[in-house]
This record gives C-alpha cells, sequence and structure tokens, in this order.
C-alpha cells in the first residue's frame, strides 16, 4: 500500500522550521530562536492557523518526528529532508535540535510574544499575513494606465463580479488593519516595506476607499 506519511516532513510547519534555521545561518539581523518567536506569533494571531495547526500539534510533530529519526531504521524520511535537517541542526545533533526547537515552542505557546514595535514582521511574515496586499503590487506598481488611482480602480474592477466576494472583502481587511496596526510611517515601513516596498498609509488608504466604494456601490 502507498503511505503518504513523507509529506509530514517535507511540506507544512516542519519544513518551514528548517527553512527559519537555515536562513537565519546567514542572516545577521535575525537568530533562529527570534525567527521561531514570529513563527509562534504568527499562527497564534491567525484563528485559522491556531484551529488547523496549533502551537502544541507543531511541537508534538517534531518531537514525534526526533523519535522516528533515532530509529536504527527510520521510515519516510527522505534524502531531502535529511539533508535539510543537518543543514539546519548546523552541526548539533539532529534528535537534540528538534527536541530542543519544540521545546522552545512549547515555552512561546505559554507566553506573551513581542508585539510589532518591539519585534518587527520579517518579510516571510509579512507576505503570509498581508499576502492580499503583496498580491496587489502589479496594479501599483504597473505603469500601463496613466492615472495612478485609475489603475487601482482597475485592480479592483478585475475581480468583479465572481471574485468580488473572495477576494475584496480581504484585500480591504489587510488594508485597513494595516493602517491600524502600524499608525506611523517608521513602523509601517520597518514592518511592511521588506515584503512590499511600495507600502505607504496613503496608498492603502486609496486601496481601501476603493474597495469599499467598489463593493458597496456595484454589490
Amino acid at each position: 500500500m502507498t503511505t503518504y506519511t513523507g509529506a509530514a516532513f517535507n511540506n507544512g510547519a516542519v519544513l518551514r522550521i528548517l527553512e527559519m534555521a537555515i536562513r537565519s545561518q546567514d542572516l545577521e539581523s535575525t537568530t533562529f530562536e527570534t525567527e521561531i518567536t514570529r513563527f509562534c506569533r504568527t499562527v497564534k494571531n491567525s484563528s485559522t492557523a491556531s484551529w488547523v495547526s496549533p502551537l502544541a500539534s507543531v511541537s508534538a510533530l517534531l518531537d514525534l518526528t526526533s523519535e522516528e529519526i533515532e530509529k536504527k531504521a527510520p521510515r519516510q524520511i527522505s534524502a531531502g529532508f535529511a539533508e535539510n535537517l543537518t543543514k539546519a541542526s548546523a552541526g548539533a545533533p539532529r534528535v537534540e535540535f528538534l527536541r530542543l526547537t519544540a521545546e522552545l515552542i512549547r515555552d512561546l505557546d505559554r507566553r506573551i510574544l513581542p508585539d510589532f514595535n518591539e519585534l518587527p514582521m520579517s518579510p516571510w511574515e509579512a507576505e503570509v499575513k498581508f499576502s492580499s496586499i503583496k498580491d496587489f503590487s502589479w496594479w501599483v506598481e504597473s505603469d500601463e494606465y496613466e492615472d495612478f488611482e485609475e489603475s487601482l480602480i482597475a485592480g479592483v474592477e478585475s475581480e468583479h463580479p465572481y471574485g468580488c466576494r473572495q477576494k475584496l472583502p480581504i484585500l480591504a481587511a489587510e488594508a485597513q488593519e494595516a493602517l491600524l496596526t502600524f499608525p506611523d510611517p517608521e513602523t509601517l515601513k520597518a514592518n511592511l516595506r521588506p515584503a512590499v516596498p511600495w507600502a505607504s498609509a496613503d496608498i492603502l488608504r486609496q486601496i481601501l476607499r476603493i474597495a469599499n466604494a467598489h463593493m458597496t456601490e456595484q454589490h
């Protein structure tokens, strides 16, 4: 019988955590613990993510993975995963790395995590939290239209009529949340600009106004 349990190691939370560990080794601006703190903040701030994959389940999966690797003949551990795990552990025993990471996540799950003023978003975190704003970039950066507002209107109307109810409320909500969460230019720049270089309060307000007008007047 074909089994697909290998996906638990090659996708989802475990893969993201390994990627953070590997990436943090090459960056002076962050540490693995800081990135895991951001990961936990992302999950805890999202009711959807917390419902689908709570942090307790993520830490348990890391523990289960360590137990599987500790066996003399581990099953469903692909060569790609083993290679990434070796890179992520940076010379430390792989089982110990997984167990310490699991314990770190459990500890962070019990704590109040730093806000965005204390710990600004990393680019990946902003892309996850504000994915609709990120996806709207083409309309902001496009030179197809002579008038900037005309380009934003075209972007909003490009979802009409069938995509409006799925996409426009989320776009408007993200724009409003960004404006409320990052009320001053420096905070917005520190958190959103690394992932969305064009982001500013003025542009976000324009997008919000146009999206709300379309949903109110056309639906």
